[in-house]
């Protein structure tokens, strides 16, 4: 299966890789562009969950022979008087099913969350702040915050197995689907 995916980032595509031999869906992943118009800041659930749709059908679109498109948003919600980052996967295909998938959350630094609210992209105040360059593409900024124990690549291919969840064979019926 020709899988595309709505980034460049080898974060993604690795992750996108893992979750699908996870699952022993053999998988060609193939990067695509994202669509151009999505904030680089995504603030709220709503926000985050459509960026990544927006990636998903885009990836689709853009690889004609692409049976799923991916798209994953990492973005800011607000929770119980906090505000996390959270990263959402969504699993598009030709029928028009697209399928979401959560990974796990952390705390936004207080030194970042009013710029973040105003917009600026957390790996950007991320970079700046630590003094080291394309973290987005590394470890991630969780990465820095855990000294690596837990990384970008660990939050997205959590997101991109959720997803995938109701599209394995034995569960499509459970979800009154037939998505694959």
């Amino acid at each position: 299966m020709i899988v595309a995916v709505a980034s460049r980032n080898p974060n993604k595509l690795r992750a996108v890789e893992r979750a699908y031999m996870l699952f022993g869906i053999p998988a060609s992943v193939v990067a695509a562009a994202k669509p151009a118009a999505l904030p680089p800041q995504p603030i709220g659930l709503d926000a985050v969950v459509e960026g990544a749709v927006k990636r998903a059908e885009a990836a689709l679109r853009a690889v004609a022979e692409a049976e799923h498109g991916v798209g994953i948003e990492a973005g800011v919600v607000a929770v119980a008087g906090r505000h996390l980052d959270i990263t959402v996967a969504a699993v598009a295909d030709r029928s028009g099913e697209v399928t979401l998938g959560f990974g796990p959350a952390f705390q936004v630094p207080t030194v970042f969350l009013k710029e973040v609210l105003s917009g600026v992209e957390l790996g950007v105040l991320a970079e700046r702040h630590f003094r080291r360059g394309a973290v987005g593409y590394r470890e991630g900024i969780i990465g820095v915050l855990t000294r690596r124990r837990v990384t970008r690549l660990d939050l997205n291919l959590a997101a991109v197995a959720m997803a995938l969840v109701p599209r394995l064979p034995y569960n499509t019926r459970l979800y009154g689907n037939d998505a694959t």
